[in-house]
Order: structure tokens, then C-alpha cells, then sequence
């Protein structure tokens, strides 16, 4: 399935993975879930500073967080993940490398 570029989705979430420390959130979650407190020490942030990219992140459908008690535990989802692979993946070259494609046009347009 092709994901459009103009996807509102998409948008949220290049928009959330656009910013460092929540790449690093998502690097520390696909190696395993985590909570909070972890999240926060990995990544060297406060915890109301975690709290707001933790947000961002669940907004964009990133991550799911589940409540146990007073612990918060987060997990990747990683079905969110595909849409930007998909996004990514339908526009791979494939009949060539940059520069023989590029080359390739430009020899056709000059004919």
C-alpha cells in the first residue's frame, strides 16, 4: 500500500520523529519496552521534559503506554513505523544509481 505525501498522518509523525531526543526514545523502544523513569535516564532528560516527547510521540501513534500502578510503561508500535517505510520505500530507485538515472534523463531530454 503507497502512502501519499500529502497524508495528514505522515505529517505528524515525520513531524515527531524530527526532533532528536525522540529518535532516541525510539531507538531505546525497539530494543524493549521501558518506563518513564527509564526513558528519561537513557535519553538524559527531566521527567516533565520526557513527558512532552512521550506525548508527542503518542499523538503521532508511535508508542502505546499502558499505566500499571504508579508506573508508566511505553512500548513501540511499530504499525506506525510502516507508514513512513512504505512512504519511504515507493520512491527507491531501482533502475539504477542517482547519477546514472540522473544522466539517463538528461540524455533523453536532450534528444
Amino acid at each position: 500500500m503507497n502512502t501519499s505525501y500529502d497524508s495528514p498522518q505522515l505529517d505528524t509523525v515525520l513531524d515527531a520523529l524530527a526532533n532528536q531526543k525522540r529518535r532516541g526514545i525510539i531507538h531505546d523502544l525497539s530494543l524493549q519496552p521501558a518506563t518513564i523513569k527509564q526513558l528519561a535516564r537513557n535519553q538524559d532528560l527531566s521527567l516533565p521534559a520526557v513527558h512532552k516527547h512521550i506525548r508527542t510521540l503518542e499523538n503521532a501513534k508511535l508508542i502505546i503506554r499502558k499505566k500499571a500502578g504508579r508506573t508508566n510503561f511505553v512500548a513501540l508500535d511499530g504499525n506506525t513505523l510502516g507508514l513512513v517505510q512504505n512512504w519511504i520505500t515507493q520512491y527507491h530507485v531501482t533502475w539504477g544509481n542517482p547519477q546514472a538515472t540522473l544522466e539517463n534523463y538528461i540524455s533523453r531530454m536532450q534528444t
